[in-house]
């Protein structure tokens, strides 16, 4: 009996560290999960938490609508719930789990690039590496594949996967536990968390960085796949049923996409044919935008989805009032202001905003309103040491000396009372570039 019961404590102390493991990897999952499953967990909390504050518009997409829709420009009602390489399948459960715990929205916009209308390239990898779902959610998404025959979903071991998933087995998830290091992963997906909640949603090419590539490019078809479509319209009518107003945009691509005849006919054979069963909703395709608006071939950078997002509330400004811009809104946009590598873009950023603009050209200091009613109301003070700019008598900014650069910067957000940057440029052409 002692024998049994010595081997028997050897197996618990031998099988003790796998079954910590185990646990950490079902309790723990921010310890280790990398690339976008930080941002695929905090959408599954905010979607399933219950309401806290109404938002009035959501946003729903891939990768195209998360890097192009920014909250805090269009209001502080509007939530990205997009999340990248989903498709309208998954979409679909976003928006039903967003039912079951908030209040219906007056508005939802939709954006998918076209390959997410024609295939899954993230649904194992992702969508059930993060178990954003419930199980009865995947099921019935693999029941609908099987009904479909979609083999981006049904893949050779998918029954096999989806066990694997489900349970959280090594073979799918001891390599990210592996390479975690300790502690360190958690430490920098709760801050990427955080940045989610900042910018609401919205994390997809959040820089300044600016595609440089590209040869000219016809899009020559636009096809939708039968799954797909079934989502699609599923969507829609839900969207519907409860009284949410769609929006259908398609995003601008870089100057050198272009479209030919047959693409557009489709397109548009496709929508029209969608409105006749679903007259409600409204279609929208934005044109081309500059290269240095995004960040590769598909993606909108900062300065695009602010151009993007600003063009979108000219368009349906029903859709996001008037209110004044809060603290937590300006402060999204000043960490959007904190990365500007052009000059001549900050104008754009604080235009219609409380920012105030201080320039140095190293003879003459000017300053620049958002709003065009506060010039005057800071004093400037020419020291020793460089320039220290006065907001209110208990707040001071010291503005380093005037050392790169044809000019240097400093923006102020008036609604945080605080600086939000200083930088240098170089004047080349008609740009302005970060000096470095």
């Amino acid at each position: 009996m002692k024998n049994i019961v010595k081997l028997g404590v050897k197996c618990i102390c031998v099988m003790f560290p796998l079954l910590a493991i185990y646990a950490c990897m079902w309790l723990n999952p921010l310890g280790y999960m990398d690339e976008e499953s930080p941002h695929y967990l905090w959408n599954k909390e905010k979607v399933n938490s219950e309401e806290t504050c109404y938002y009035d518009t959501i946003i729903l997409g891939d990768s195209m609508a998360n890097a192009a829709y920014m909250p805090e420009v269009l209001s502080d009602t509007t939530i990205n719930l997009s999340l990248g390489g989903m498709t309208p399948v998954e979409n679909y459960y976003v928006l039903q789990d967003w039912l079951t715990t908030h209040t219906a929205p007056e508005v939802c916009y939709i954006s998918f690039q076209d390959a997410h209308m024609i295939m899954e390239d993230c649904f194992w990898t992702r969508t059930m590496y993060a178990h954003r779902f419930t199980r009865a959610q995947n099921l019935e998404i693999l029941r609908t594949a099987e009904i479909f025959r979609e083999p981006t979903i049904l893949t050779d071991h998918y029954k096999t996967d989806f066990i694997s998933y489900e349970l959280f087995l090594p073979n799918k998830y001891i390599a990210s536990f592996m390479n975690s290091g300790f502690n360190q992963r958690y430490d920098r997906n709760v801050e990427t968390q955080r940045m989610d909640e900042l910018h609401r949603g919205r994390y997809v090419a959040r820089g300044a960085d600016e595609f440089e590539g590209g040869k000219k490019a016809a899009l020559e078809e636009f096809y939708v796949n039968p799954l797909f479509e079934d989502y699609y319209r599923r969507l829609i009518a839900m969207c519907v049923e409860n009284g949410i107003k769609v929006r259908i945009v398609k995003l601008p691509h870089p100057e050198n996409v272009s479209f030919t005849e047959e693409y557009t006919a489709q397109f548009n054979e496709f929508y029209e044919n969608l409105r006749k069963d679903y007259p409600e909703i409204t279609v929208d395709w934005i044109a081309s935008y500059d290269r240095k608006c995004f960040v590769d071939a598909n993606h909108l950078n900062s300065y695009g989805s602010l151009r993007l997002s600003s063009e979108i509330r000219e368009l349906y400004p029903e859709d996001f009032g008037s209110a004044p811009l809060s603290r937590g809104q300006a402060e999204a946009i000043s960490d959007s202001i904190a990365g500007v590598k052009r000059g001549e873009q900050l104008a754009d950023w604080i235009y219609g905003r409380d920012y105030t603009l201080f320039i140095n050209d190293g003879s003459k200091i000017y300053s620049v309103s958002g709003l065009n009613n506060r010039r005057g109301e800071q004093e400037v003070f020419e020291l020793e040491n460089g320039l220290k700019v006065w907001q209110e008598p208990s707040a001071a900014w010291k503005w380093e000396e005037h050392v790169l650069g044809d000019f240097s910067v400093v923006v102020i957000d008036n609604y945080n009372q605080r600086e939000v940057c200083q930088k240098s440029f170089w004047q080349e052409k008609e740009t302005c570039r970060l000096a470095e």
